[in-house]
């Protein structure tokens, strides 16, 4: 027997295929689940559980808001993407990434609903790292049973149930139907574009930039010792192309200090295995402040000074006279550049979405 629970989350779902299709024809890719054991509702990507005493406090434009939120996340790939995230911090930002995009297409959303314009139009990943640190969590084991829409669950490991590139894919068919009516927000239609393409991690793609500029190879001249001792002289790996890297920090106040310390942490990674020569570290925004030069034997540490404006030619005029094998320059990219590319490679770590007008633009949003 259907309750009236159901009834209503039926109707909601059929409502919402009526007025906001988007959300409606991707709703019905959700299981119905009435769930007691949760104070809300919430999703996976194969279901969408609801308490019926949560349902029943709900006004008719209240319910759909909920099935859209938990729609919302399904669109975004959050049952997929929390990783080693704890869970509540996680619906923290999932919430905050996806509530802006539903205020902004027209949703009623209850007082309570996390909204922040700082976050409007981040990407939950983002969202995460920068919320309080004194907010509790339940350690990534539990529920997030925190928000007045709904939460978001890590997608079941069933073989039947769909996975997150199905879900782009229907969320792309989605959008372009909804687009072709004119029913498509420009923030929804910028939070799809960003939850559906290929997601590459900036590490990894800084990592892969800065390894293919340090050529090595293997050679005779130096014998592997881990195996000299029995006898066997194999060839050892040996970086012959990586002297003095250089790395500007743009120090004016558009930096991002939690990139900044993401970033620093990777390059210590990074140099832990290239092994350069030695590392100069400038700090710039329109003169340059300060140089600190770090060895192989040195810890790297990253201790910002500046804070004004923006001008990307003093770093590139310092190393005229002394070129480095590569230069890595964290920016925002809002700055004056040289009229000319030098002849030393330049990987820039870009906290926006722009691109430098030479070298290799690595995204670190």
């Amino acid at each position: 027997m259907i309750t009236d629970a159901m009834k209503r989350v039926q109707k909601a779902r059929t409502a919402l295929l009526l007025d906001q299709p988007f959300f409606g024809v991707l709703a019905l890719q959700l299981t119905l689940k009435e769930d007691t054991t949760n104070k809300t509702a919430w999703t996976d990507g194969k279901s969408l559980g609801f308490n019926p005493e949560f349902v029943a406090k709900l006004s008719n434009d209240e319910l759909k808001a909920v099935l859209a939120h938990e729609v919302m996340h399904c669109a975004c790939g959050h049952p997929w993407r929390r990783d080693a995230r704890t869970m509540s911090r996680w619906n923290q930002a999932a919430d905050y990434a996806i509530n802006s995009v539903l205020r902004d297409a027209g949703f009623k959303l209850p007082s309570d609903a996390l909204l922040d314009p700082q976050y409007d139009g981040k990407a939950s990943e983002w969202i995460y790292d920068r919320l309080p640190e004194d907010q509790k969590d339940d350690n990534g084991n539990g529920q997030g049973d925190g928000s007045s829409l709904g939460d978001v669950r890590d997608a079941p490991s069933e073989a039947d149930a769909p996975t997150e590139s199905e879900w782009q894919q229907l969320t792309q068919q989605s959008a372009q139907s909804a687009k072709a009516r004119g029913q498509l927000p420009e923030s929804m239609a910028r939070a799809i574009d960003e939850a559906t393409k290929p997601r590459t991690d900036w590490r990894s793609l800084l990592r892969r930039f800065v390894q293919d500029v340090v050529k090595a190879d293997y050679t005779w001249t130096r014998p592997n010792r881990r195996y000299a001792v029995n006898g066997l002289y194999l060839p050892s790996l040996h970086s012959h192309a990586c002297g003095r890297i250089a790395i500007a920090v743009d120090t004016s106040g558009s930096i991002d200090k939690v990139l900044l310390k993401q970033f620093a942490a990777e390059l210590r990674s990074i140099f832990d295995e290239v092994q350069p020569a030695s590392v100069d570290v400038l700090y710039c925004d329109s003169m340059i402040h300060r140089v600190d030069t770090f060895t192989r034997d040195d810890y790297m540490e990253i201790k910002p000074v500046g804070g004004g404006g923006t001008a990307f030619e003093p770093v590139f005029e310092r190393l005229q006279d002394d070129p480095p094998s590569v230069l890595i320059y964290f920016t925002a990219l809002d700055g004056s550049f040289p009229q000319s590319a030098p002849d030393y490679p330049v990987i820039w770590a870009a906290t926006s979405r722009s691109v430098a007008p030479f070298g290799e633009t690595v995204p670190c949003e």
